[in-house]
C-alpha cells in the first residue's frame, strides 16, 4: 500500500467551500480515493488544520473533521526529538523566507517514515523532493 501525507492546504480546501483550491482539492481527492493509500498526517498538520477550519468554517465542522482525522483511516505522526532537529536544520538552511517551520516538520517526518508523496498544493513539497499527488508529473 502506498503512503501519502496530507497537508493543511488540502484539508482546508476540502472542508471550505469558499476556498480557492476547493474544486482542485475535490478532483485530487477523487483520484486518491480510487487507489490504495495509507493516509498520514503530522500532529502539526492536525493542529494547523483544525484551527483554520474552526475559524473559517465553524467549530462544528472542525470537530467533525477531528473525528475523521482521528479515525482508523489516518495515522497521525507525532514528531520525535530527532525529527524536530532534522526539521530545524531544514529550516535554518532554507533560502526561502516563506518556508514554514511546520512544513519543515512535515518534511522531516515524511523522510523518516519513507513517505514520498503528498496531497498538497504547496510548492515547497516539490522543492524538497516530494511528489504532490495530482499536481506533479
Amino acid at each position: 500500500m502506498d503512503k501519502i501525507f496530507i497537508d493543511t492546504d488540502a484539508l482546508v480546501a476540502l472542508n471550505n467551500l469558499s476556498d480557492k483550491l476547493h474544486n482542485r482539492a475535490l478532483e485530487a481527492a477523487k483520484k486518491i480515493n480510487g487507489k490504495s493509500y495509507q493516509y498520514y498526517i503530522g500532529l502539526n498538520i492536525l493542529m494547523e488544520t483544525l484551527t483554520i477550519v474552526s475559524q473559517r468554517c465553524g467549530k462544528k465542522q472542525a470537530n467533525a473533521l477531528l473525528k475523521e482525522l482521528r479515525s482508523e483511516n489516518y495515522i497521525v505522526l507525532n514528531p520525535s526529538q530527532e525529527e524536530i532537529l532534522i526539521a530545524e536544520e531544514i529550516f535554518a538552511n532554507a533560502r526561502s523566507k516563506n518556508l514554514s517551520y511546520s512544513d519543515c516538520i512535515s518534511f522531516a517526518v515524511m523522510k523518516t517514515h519513507n513517505i514520498s508523496q503528498a496531497f498538497s498544493f504547496d510548492i515547497h513539497f516539490k522543492k524538497h523532493g516530494f511528489k504532490r499527488i495530482s499536481i506533479d508529473k
